[in-house]
């Protein structure tokens, strides 16, 4: 494929989904929200577990570039460190802090990126790559301040109150990730956004928040198992086995955390909004104007 062609592939506006691949618009339990994030990483698994990688591998390669990463320092024969570094070099627990900020901030701008897709597909506007890889550089200004500001709110409440209040403004601001992106908010209203919608389930985005951090936990912790027996049957360095499942685990559990946030943004508006009607409605006078301007 020549650059000409490959320019324009990525400006070729991307499929959108039929009503049928999108997940309905209607009012679901704690445990649906799940499959409805499987079933929307499954309309285009390609393009969005893509765009979890895609954001995610820079932020690695950063993290490894630093002193007593356990990207660059871990001993060959320590599985441990490639989770949590080799901590007698110096600099590795600062490596292994700056890893868990990159990777919350990758959370959070493929959240948005989620969030303008979804946006977009339910509106039947399409979009391209490149106006989506170019309105998400835009946007990462906001979503850093937007990360800097939910932290505080977090460590804030969680160092007045044991942890605990901590826990729960981090539940309100489960959906500020899929508002930034589908509704274009600034950090500030999106944070307050995010808190109106929750506020009418806490209990379901309560749910929905811990089931998903518990399952990406879990998701991360089976990869444990597996760079041994990788190792021993092709002969490949533990710490490349290693390094390559936990990227691919991380990708998945970002991807599905991403989409699960993205749904419970749905559900919200659902029940909050009825965003189900005002798009039926929306359609309805698209189809009315079609038939008339034909006639």
């Amino acid at each position: 494929m020549t650059g000409l062609q490959s320019n324009a592939a990525a400006r070729r506006p991307l499929r959108v989904p039929t009503a049928e691949e999108l997940p309905p618009l209607v009012e679901r339990s704690s445990l649906a929200v799940f499959d409805e994030a499987l079933t929307f990483l499954r309309i285009q698994p390609g393009l969005l577990l893509g765009i979890a990688f895609a954001v995610l591998l820079p932020l690695r390669l950063i993290a490894a570039a630093m002193p007593g990463s356990a990207l660059r320092d871990a001993r060959p024969d320590q599985l441990t460190d490639i989770f949590i570094g080799n901590i007698g070099q110096p600099g590795a627990i600062a490596a292994a802090f700056v890893t868990l900020i990159l990777e919350s901030i990758a959370l959070l701008t493929v959240a948005s990126i989620y969030g303008e897709l979804i946006a977009s597909w339910y509106s039947g506007r399409s979009i391209s790559a490149t106006d989506l890889l170019v309105s998400s550089i835009k946007r990462s200004p906001k979503i850093v301040l937007a990360w800097i500001i939910c932290k505080v709110l977090i460590l804030g409440g969680g160092l007045a109150t044991g942890g605990l209040l901590g826990v729960l403004v981090g539940v309100f601001l489960i959906v500020v990730g899929p508002v930034m992106g589908a509704e274009n908010a600034s950090p500030m209203t999106a944070i307050r956004r995010s808190m109106n919608l929750v506020s009418g389930r806490f209990g379901q985005a309560t749910f929905v928040y811990s089931i998903t951090g518990i399952g990406a936990i879990i998701m991360r912790a089976m990869i444990e198992f597996a760079p041994s027996v990788i190792t021993q049957q092709l002969r490949v360095p533990l710490w490349l086995s290693a390094g390559v499942l936990d990227l691919a685990a991380s990708v998945f559990a970002m991807a599905f955390t991403a989409a699960a946030s993205v749904v419970m943004y749905l559900d919200l508006r659902v029940r909050g909004e009825g965003i189900d009607l005002d798009m039926a409605i929306s359609r309805s006078f698209h189809a009315t104007t079609q038939r008339r301007g034909r006639g």
